[in-house]
Protein backbone atom coordinates (compact mmCIF):
# COMPACT_ATOMS: atom_id res chain seq x y z
CA UNK A 1 0.00 0.00 0.00
CA UNK A 2 1.12 3.47 -0.57
CA UNK A 3 0.88 6.02 1.63
CA UNK A 4 -0.60 8.29 -0.61
CA UNK A 5 -3.20 6.19 -1.61
CA UNK A 6 -6.64 6.62 -0.31
CA UNK A 7 -7.31 4.65 2.85
CA UNK A 8 -8.61 1.49 3.20
CA UNK A 9 -11.89 0.80 5.07
CA UNK A 10 -9.46 -0.98 7.79
CA UNK A 11 -7.18 2.10 8.38
CA UNK A 12 -10.83 4.80 8.15
CA UNK A 13 -12.63 2.19 11.18
CA UNK A 14 -9.42 3.08 13.21
CA UNK A 15 -10.96 6.75 13.52
CA UNK A 16 -9.21 10.30 13.23
CA UNK A 17 -6.00 9.36 15.40
CA UNK A 18 -5.28 6.68 12.40
CA UNK A 19 -5.79 9.42 9.83
CA UNK A 20 -4.08 11.90 11.85
CA UNK A 21 -0.91 9.48 11.48
CA UNK A 22 -1.71 8.80 7.74
CA UNK A 23 -1.70 12.43 7.34
CA UNK A 24 2.02 12.92 9.11
CA UNK A 25 3.22 10.02 7.59
CA UNK A 26 1.67 11.00 4.18
CA UNK A 27 3.41 14.30 4.60
CA UNK A 28 6.52 12.94 5.51
CA UNK A 29 6.69 10.80 2.41
CA UNK A 30 5.65 13.67 0.31
CA UNK A 31 8.48 15.99 1.01
CA UNK A 32 10.61 13.27 0.93
CA UNK A 33 9.35 12.28 -2.76
CA UNK A 34 9.26 16.13 -4.03
CA UNK A 35 5.21 15.37 -3.84
CA UNK A 36 5.47 12.14 -6.16
CA UNK A 37 3.56 8.90 -5.44
CA UNK A 38 5.95 6.40 -4.84
CA UNK A 39 5.31 2.52 -3.74
CA UNK A 40 6.96 0.90 -0.60
CA UNK A 41 9.55 -0.85 -2.23
CA UNK A 42 10.83 2.06 -4.31
CA UNK A 43 10.90 4.03 -1.08
CA UNK A 44 12.71 1.61 1.25
CA UNK A 45 15.51 1.27 -2.03
CA UNK A 46 15.70 4.87 -2.14
CA UNK A 47 16.72 4.35 1.67
CA UNK A 48 19.03 2.57 0.74
CA UNK A 49 20.93 4.14 -1.57
CA UNK A 50 20.49 7.77 -0.14
CA UNK A 51 21.20 6.15 4.10
CA UNK A 52 20.45 7.80 6.89
CA UNK A 53 20.00 11.76 5.75
CA UNK A 54 16.53 10.03 4.36
CA UNK A 55 15.19 10.22 8.16
CA UNK A 56 14.58 13.99 8.01
CA UNK A 57 11.08 13.40 9.77
CA UNK A 58 11.10 10.00 11.88
CA UNK A 59 7.94 9.43 13.58
CA UNK A 60 7.47 7.77 16.87
CA UNK A 61 3.70 5.91 16.90
CA UNK A 62 2.58 5.25 20.44
CA UNK A 63 0.27 1.96 20.76
CA UNK A 64 -2.06 3.06 22.94
CA UNK A 65 -2.97 7.00 25.19
CA UNK A 66 -0.54 8.98 26.57
CA UNK A 67 -0.68 7.40 30.34
CA UNK A 68 -0.06 3.97 29.52
CA UNK A 69 3.14 2.23 28.97
CA UNK A 70 4.34 3.42 25.59
CA UNK A 71 3.10 6.71 26.18
CA UNK A 72 5.01 7.43 29.24
CA UNK A 73 8.03 5.92 27.37
CA UNK A 74 7.48 8.21 24.65
CA UNK A 75 8.04 11.08 26.73
CA UNK A 76 11.34 9.71 27.80
CA UNK A 77 12.34 8.28 24.61
CA UNK A 78 11.84 11.02 21.92
CA UNK A 79 13.99 13.74 23.07
CA UNK A 80 16.75 11.17 23.57
CA UNK A 81 16.64 9.53 20.20
CA UNK A 82 15.79 12.72 18.32
CA UNK A 83 19.38 14.51 19.77
CA UNK A 84 20.77 10.05 18.79
CA UNK A 85 19.76 10.53 15.55
CA UNK A 86 20.76 14.02 15.47
CA UNK A 87 17.78 14.54 13.20
CA UNK A 88 16.96 17.24 10.65
CA UNK A 89 14.11 18.09 12.64
CA UNK A 90 12.50 16.82 16.29
CA UNK A 91 11.14 12.97 16.65
CA UNK A 92 7.42 13.70 16.38
CA UNK A 93 5.38 11.64 18.36
CA UNK A 94 1.69 10.38 17.64
CA UNK A 95 -0.51 8.26 19.62
CA UNK A 96 -3.33 6.47 19.16
CA UNK A 97 -5.96 3.42 19.97
CA UNK A 98 -6.40 1.78 23.93
CA UNK A 99 -4.21 0.25 26.35
CA UNK A 100 -3.99 -2.90 24.71
CA UNK A 101 -2.34 -1.62 21.62
CA UNK A 102 -3.99 -3.41 19.36
CA UNK A 103 -5.48 -0.71 17.51
CA UNK A 104 -2.34 0.90 17.47
CA UNK A 105 -0.69 -2.00 16.03
CA UNK A 106 -3.44 -2.14 13.43
CA UNK A 107 -2.32 1.59 12.43
CA UNK A 108 1.32 1.13 12.12
CA UNK A 109 0.76 -2.03 9.63
CA UNK A 110 -1.80 -0.34 7.60
CA UNK A 111 -0.75 3.21 7.10
CA UNK A 112 3.32 2.75 7.87
CA UNK A 113 5.98 2.17 4.44
CA UNK A 114 8.84 0.19 5.00
CA UNK A 115 11.61 2.69 4.63
CA UNK A 116 12.07 2.79 8.24
CA UNK A 117 11.19 6.29 9.26
CA UNK A 118 8.47 5.30 11.60
CA UNK A 119 8.93 3.62 14.89
CA UNK A 120 6.21 2.11 17.20
CA UNK A 121 6.58 1.77 20.67
CA UNK A 122 4.03 -1.38 21.44
CA UNK A 123 3.13 -3.12 24.60
CA UNK A 124 2.92 -7.01 24.85
CA UNK A 125 -0.74 -7.25 25.44
CA UNK A 126 -0.84 -6.28 21.34
CA UNK A 127 1.27 -9.68 21.08
CA UNK A 128 -0.87 -11.52 23.20
CA UNK A 129 -4.19 -10.76 21.30
CA UNK A 130 -2.21 -11.28 18.11
CA UNK A 131 -1.02 -15.28 19.74
CA UNK A 132 -4.69 -15.65 20.94
CA UNK A 133 -5.97 -15.24 17.35
CA UNK A 134 -8.16 -11.62 18.68
CA UNK A 135 -10.38 -11.39 15.98
CA UNK A 136 -9.70 -7.56 16.05
CA UNK A 137 -6.15 -8.09 15.12
CA UNK A 138 -5.11 -7.07 11.38
CA UNK A 139 -1.13 -7.51 12.40
CA UNK A 140 1.80 -10.27 12.40
CA UNK A 141 3.79 -8.99 15.99
CA UNK A 142 6.16 -12.03 14.08
CA UNK A 143 6.91 -9.43 11.50
CA UNK A 144 8.21 -6.38 13.58
CA UNK A 145 11.59 -6.10 13.79
CA UNK A 146 12.81 -4.85 17.72
CA UNK A 147 15.05 -2.07 18.57
CA UNK A 148 14.62 -1.98 21.89
CA UNK A 149 12.55 -4.01 24.90
CA UNK A 150 11.32 -2.89 28.08
CA UNK A 151 11.09 -6.26 30.49
CA UNK A 152 8.99 -6.43 33.63
CA UNK A 153 7.97 -8.90 35.88
CA UNK A 154 4.56 -10.86 36.15
CA UNK A 155 3.49 -12.31 39.58
CA UNK A 156 0.14 -14.16 40.08
CA UNK A 157 -1.22 -13.58 43.81
CA UNK A 158 -4.30 -14.75 45.44
CA UNK A 159 -5.68 -15.21 48.80
CA UNK A 160 -5.36 -18.72 48.63
CA UNK A 161 -2.07 -20.24 50.03
CA UNK A 162 0.20 -22.31 46.85
CA UNK A 163 -0.73 -25.91 48.47
CA UNK A 164 -4.73 -24.15 48.09
CA UNK A 165 -4.43 -25.27 44.30
CA UNK A 166 -6.16 -28.49 44.25
CA UNK A 167 -7.91 -29.89 40.69
CA UNK A 168 -11.19 -28.85 40.10
CA UNK A 169 -10.77 -25.54 42.59
CA UNK A 170 -12.33 -22.36 40.87
CA UNK A 171 -10.19 -19.16 41.16
CA UNK A 172 -11.87 -15.84 39.95
CA UNK A 173 -9.15 -13.65 38.25
CA UNK A 174 -9.42 -10.45 37.67
CA UNK A 175 -9.04 -9.90 33.63
CA UNK A 176 -9.40 -7.19 31.02
CA UNK A 177 -10.14 -9.70 27.93
CA UNK A 178 -10.12 -13.42 27.39
CA UNK A 179 -6.92 -12.17 25.50
CA UNK A 180 -5.58 -9.69 27.80
CA UNK A 181 -2.43 -10.14 29.43
CA UNK A 182 -3.34 -12.22 32.39
CA UNK A 183 -4.03 -14.87 30.04
CA UNK A 184 -0.41 -16.64 30.83
CA UNK A 185 -1.57 -16.66 34.29
CA UNK A 186 -5.63 -17.79 33.35
CA UNK A 187 -3.53 -20.92 31.30
CA UNK A 188 -0.89 -21.75 34.36
CA UNK A 189 -3.82 -21.95 36.59
CA UNK A 190 -5.14 -24.28 34.04
CA UNK A 191 -2.38 -26.43 33.81
CA UNK A 192 -2.06 -26.57 37.58
CA UNK A 193 -5.73 -28.09 37.46
CA UNK A 194 -7.13 -25.25 39.21
CA UNK A 195 -10.41 -24.10 37.13
CA UNK A 196 -9.54 -20.26 36.49
CA UNK A 197 -12.60 -17.86 36.27
CA UNK A 198 -11.87 -14.83 34.53
CA UNK A 199 -13.88 -11.69 36.17
CA UNK A 200 -13.67 -9.34 32.33
CA UNK A 201 -13.62 -5.90 32.83
CA UNK A 202 -10.79 -5.35 35.03
CA UNK A 203 -8.26 -3.84 32.89
CA UNK A 204 -6.52 -1.18 35.64
CA UNK A 205 -4.35 -1.99 37.90
CA UNK A 206 -5.92 -0.20 40.62
CA UNK A 207 -9.36 -1.82 39.63
CA UNK A 208 -7.89 -5.50 39.81
CA UNK A 209 -6.56 -4.65 43.43
CA UNK A 210 -9.62 -3.22 44.38
CA UNK A 211 -12.51 -6.12 43.53
CA UNK A 212 -9.17 -8.67 45.75
CA UNK A 213 -10.13 -6.93 48.65
CA UNK A 214 -13.27 -6.19 47.87
CA UNK A 215 -13.94 -10.43 47.44
CA UNK A 216 -15.15 -10.04 43.73
CA UNK A 217 -12.06 -11.77 42.94
CA UNK A 218 -9.91 -14.60 44.14
CA UNK A 219 -6.44 -13.67 42.05
CA UNK A 220 -4.81 -10.76 40.33
CA UNK A 221 -2.12 -10.74 37.76
CA UNK A 222 0.39 -7.89 38.35
CA UNK A 223 2.59 -7.22 35.35
CA UNK A 224 3.28 -3.87 33.91
CA UNK A 225 5.76 -0.92 36.11
CA UNK A 226 6.10 -1.28 39.67
CA UNK A 227 5.52 -5.23 40.10
CA UNK A 228 7.32 -5.53 42.98
CA UNK A 229 6.54 -2.84 44.81
CA UNK A 230 2.73 -3.43 44.41
CA UNK A 231 3.48 -6.83 45.49
CA UNK A 232 5.26 -6.11 48.76
CA UNK A 233 2.14 -3.92 49.73
CA UNK A 234 -0.27 -7.44 48.64
CA UNK A 235 2.10 -9.35 50.78
CA UNK A 236 1.63 -6.93 53.59
CA UNK A 237 -1.98 -7.18 53.26
CA UNK A 238 -2.00 -10.84 53.77
CA UNK A 239 -1.91 -12.43 49.80
CA UNK A 240 -0.27 -14.92 48.83
CA UNK A 241 2.18 -15.27 45.11
CA UNK A 242 1.16 -17.78 43.55
CA UNK A 243 4.07 -17.68 40.84
CA UNK A 244 5.97 -15.50 38.75
CA UNK A 245 6.72 -15.59 35.18
CA UNK A 246 10.16 -16.38 35.79
CA UNK A 247 13.43 -14.42 34.87
CA UNK A 248 14.94 -16.61 32.27
CA UNK A 249 13.83 -18.69 29.10
CA UNK A 250 16.81 -20.48 28.44
CA UNK A 251 16.33 -21.99 32.62
CA UNK A 252 12.26 -21.99 33.19
CA UNK A 253 12.78 -22.05 37.13
CA UNK A 254 15.22 -19.65 37.46
CA UNK A 255 13.72 -17.26 39.26
CA UNK A 256 12.96 -13.35 38.83
CA UNK A 257 15.38 -11.30 40.20
CA UNK A 258 13.39 -8.62 40.76
CA UNK A 259 10.70 -11.17 43.04
CA UNK A 260 13.41 -13.54 44.36
CA UNK A 261 11.40 -15.20 47.08
CA UNK A 262 8.50 -16.24 44.45
CA UNK A 263 8.57 -19.95 42.68
CA UNK A 264 8.34 -19.44 38.98
CA UNK A 265 5.27 -21.25 37.51
CA UNK A 266 7.47 -24.41 35.85
CA UNK A 267 8.74 -24.60 40.00
CA UNK A 268 4.75 -24.97 40.99
CA UNK A 269 3.75 -27.26 37.96
CA UNK A 270 6.91 -29.43 39.13
CA UNK A 271 6.30 -29.44 42.34
CA UNK A 272 2.65 -30.66 42.01
CA UNK A 273 3.38 -33.31 39.42
CA UNK A 274 6.90 -34.26 39.55
CA UNK A 275 7.63 -33.66 36.44
CA UNK A 276 8.88 -30.34 34.68
CA UNK A 277 6.15 -28.16 32.30
CA UNK A 278 6.43 -29.81 28.44
CA UNK A 279 3.90 -29.94 25.25
CA UNK A 280 2.51 -27.52 23.06
CA UNK A 281 -0.24 -26.30 25.83
CA UNK A 282 3.56 -25.23 27.91
CA UNK A 283 4.82 -23.81 24.47
CA UNK A 284 1.29 -21.43 24.71
CA UNK A 285 2.38 -20.56 28.00
CA UNK A 286 5.93 -19.67 27.58
CA UNK A 287 4.99 -17.33 24.07
CA UNK A 288 2.46 -15.44 26.37
CA UNK A 289 4.79 -15.44 29.09
CA UNK A 290 7.21 -13.32 27.11
CA UNK A 291 4.72 -11.22 25.66
CA UNK A 292 3.37 -10.54 29.14
CA UNK A 293 7.03 -9.64 30.76
CA UNK A 294 7.59 -7.17 27.54
CA UNK A 295 6.06 -4.10 29.13
CA UNK A 296 7.12 -2.15 25.93
CA UNK A 297 9.00 -2.80 22.71
CA UNK A 298 10.22 -0.36 20.10
CA UNK A 299 9.91 -1.84 16.64
CA UNK A 300 10.01 -1.20 13.03
CA UNK A 301 8.42 -2.42 10.27
CA UNK A 302 9.51 -5.55 8.12
CA UNK A 303 11.29 -5.05 5.32
CA UNK A 304 12.82 -1.80 6.54
CA UNK A 305 16.34 -0.69 5.33
CA UNK A 306 19.15 -2.18 7.56
CA UNK A 307 20.76 0.69 7.66
CA UNK A 308 18.29 2.41 8.74
CA UNK A 309 16.87 0.04 11.19
CA UNK A 310 20.99 -0.06 13.13
CA UNK A 311 20.23 3.58 13.02
CA UNK A 312 17.21 3.60 15.09
CA UNK A 313 19.56 0.72 17.29
CA UNK A 314 22.31 2.96 18.03
CA UNK A 315 20.11 5.62 18.95
CA UNK A 316 18.16 3.44 21.73
CA UNK A 317 21.77 1.95 22.70
CA UNK A 318 22.54 5.90 22.73
CA UNK A 319 19.24 7.15 24.94
CA UNK A 320 19.61 4.12 27.22
CA UNK A 321 22.66 5.79 28.50
CA UNK A 322 21.31 8.57 29.35
CA UNK A 323 21.24 8.98 33.55
CA UNK A 324 17.56 10.63 33.20
CA UNK A 325 16.44 7.47 31.67
CA UNK A 326 18.46 4.82 33.57
CA UNK A 327 16.84 6.54 36.86
CA UNK A 328 12.94 6.76 35.64
CA UNK A 329 13.40 2.64 34.40
CA UNK A 330 14.67 2.19 37.82
CA UNK A 331 12.18 3.86 39.32
CA UNK A 332 9.45 2.17 37.02
CA UNK A 333 11.55 -0.87 37.81
CA UNK A 334 11.75 -2.52 34.81
CA UNK A 335 14.56 -3.45 32.62
CA UNK A 336 14.73 -1.61 29.48
CA UNK A 337 17.58 -3.54 26.60
CA UNK A 338 18.40 -2.98 23.46
CA UNK A 339 19.97 -5.20 20.48
CA UNK A 340 20.52 -8.07 20.32
CA UNK A 341 18.67 -8.60 24.00
CA UNK A 342 15.79 -7.09 22.41
CA UNK A 343 15.49 -9.00 19.62
CA UNK A 344 15.89 -12.11 21.77
CA UNK A 345 12.91 -10.83 23.97
CA UNK A 346 10.68 -10.68 21.04
CA UNK A 347 11.76 -13.85 18.89
CA UNK A 348 10.50 -15.48 22.38
CA UNK A 349 6.98 -14.63 21.84
CA UNK A 350 6.95 -16.50 18.17
CA UNK A 351 4.62 -19.02 18.52
CA UNK A 352 4.98 -22.28 15.34
CA UNK A 353 1.29 -23.09 14.27
CA UNK A 354 0.88 -25.89 16.27
CA UNK A 355 1.41 -23.82 18.99
CA UNK A 356 -0.64 -20.97 17.93
CA UNK A 357 -3.85 -23.71 17.27
CA UNK A 358 -2.97 -25.24 20.73
CA UNK A 359 -3.67 -21.93 22.66
CA UNK A 360 -6.45 -20.71 20.84
CA UNK A 361 -8.58 -24.28 20.76
CA UNK A 362 -7.88 -24.15 24.65
CA UNK A 363 -9.31 -21.09 24.68
CA UNK A 364 -12.28 -22.13 21.84
CA UNK A 365 -13.59 -24.76 24.53
CA UNK A 366 -14.14 -22.43 26.89
CA UNK A 367 -17.07 -20.84 25.09
CA UNK A 368 -17.71 -17.12 27.75
CA UNK A 369 -13.81 -16.58 26.96
CA UNK A 370 -14.18 -16.11 23.35
CA UNK A 371 -13.29 -12.86 22.15
CA UNK A 372 -16.00 -10.26 21.02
Amino acid sequence: MTVDSPLPRRALLLGLPAAALAATIGSRAARATGGRQTDPVQLASATLEQGPSTLRDPTLLVAGPADAGPGLWAKLLAPRLGAAMMTQSALSVSATGGRDGVTGANAFEALTTPDGSTAMLVPGAAAIAWLAGDPRVHFDAGRWVPALASLSSGVLVAKVDPAGILAGRHLRVAASTATGPELPALLGLSMLSAEPSPVFGLSEPQDAVAALKDGRVDAVFLTGHDVPQRLKVLVRAGYVPLFSLGGSDDDIEVRDPAVPNVATFAERFRQQNARSPSGPLFSAWRSTAAAARLDVALVLPMLSPATVVARWRSACQTALGDVGLVSAAKTAQVNPVPAPECVQALARIGADETTQLTLRRWLAVRKDWRPA
